[in-house]
């Protein structure tokens, strides 16, 4: 699971939907969430969730403590008032985000425990009374936002990004990549082209659901994140193998186009232009490391949005 102020940050990201008339009450609400996350359901969980407006990584977090608590943890929700704090937190994250806070009524909490009790946590959503019923709400992006991301050019994220420092794989955060780094030709040469086929290979895995063939497209975390065996070396069934693939295919990035970029050593930046899982743009500068004979993302500067305003 993920840790609490993350989930909480990201599920404050954009609005969800109206409500049914399963969740007239919170603990109504917390009832069908409990049901949705116990069984892995996937449906039930989107139709307490309205990801329609939602980014990528959103989609990620949600469907992944849905995956999470039907399979590898022991998950119970529960509704409870928000106080001051909570709505504090959510006032001080669509400030940072450039957004707008909802009213909200309490917070859905769902408590982790890893069933080999290796791990435990909890994620927490906002929830508030829409319509006749109540419903998961988050923070809401305005036009303008969404506008001014299109707009922000591809230089001014590379400015961005390397103004803020880059770690290389020493470990060292340099500065110095405007200088330091030799500049790639516009395809992003070896690395650019390895990268795209590494990312057309792993979506190729995707649409097969093909989890061995996720295993063999990318580098070590691919291997680990698609291993056919757990850690004590038990066979993991196909079903569970190919909805982990799902729900990492979210925040994929697929046809990956390189307009340039640059490289130091072992890290390159390239400047990109792809779609997500969900189908919306992402765009801009991203870090890649050498992972033996792929390249894995070690950080970005991307901006996203819907490929349509």
């Amino acid at each position: 699971m993920k840790p609490l102020i993350l989930a909480t940050t990201l599920l404050a990201s954009l609005g969800m939907a109206a409500c049914s008339h399963a969740t007239s009450t919170p603990e109504a609400l917390a009832k069908a969430v409990q049901a949705a996350f116990d069984k892995g359901d996937f449906d039930a969980a989107r139709k307490l969730a309205d990801l329609d407006d939602a980014p990528a990584d959103l989609h990620f977090y949600f469907f992944e403590n849905v995956r999470e608590c039907s399979t590898e943890s022991t998950c119970s929700v529960s509704a409870s008032p928000a106080t001051d704090e909570d709505r504090a937190q959510l006032q001080e994250t669509a400030k940072q985000l450039n957004a707008q806070a909802p009213a909200v009524d309490g917070m859905i909490t769902v408590t982790t425990k890893a069933k080999d009790g290796s791990s435990s946590g909890k994620m927490t959503m906002p929830y508030a009374k829409v319509g006749d019923g109540y419903r998961i709400v988050t923070i809401r992006y305005s036009e303008s936002e969404r506008a001014a991301l299109r707009a922000k050019s591809d230089k001014a994220l590379v400015d961005e990004f390397f103004a803020q420092g880059i770690r290389d794989s020493s470990g060292e955060l340099r500065t110095d990549w405007a200088s330091a780094a030799t500049a790639l030709p516009a395809d992003g040469g070896a690395p650019g082209k390895a990268f795209v086929a590494q990312t057309r290979a792993m979506s190729a895995a995707v649409d097969a659901k093909d989890p061995d063939a996720a295993m063999n497209s990318g580098g070590q975390m691919a291997s680990i994140v698609h291993r056919d065996k757990d850690f004590d070396g038990k066979p993991i069934p196909l079903v569970e193998r190919q909805r982990k693939l799902h729900v990492q295919s979210l925040r994929m990035l697929r046809d990956v186009k390189v307009n340039g970029g640059y490289q130091l050593g072992d890290d390159v930046v390239l400047l990109i232009e792809a779609r997500n899982g969900i189908g919306w743009i992402e765009r801009g500068p991203i870090l890649l490391s050498r992972d033996g004979e792929y390249w894995s993302k070690a950080g970005d500067n991307l901006v996203s949005y819907p490929a349509t305003p």
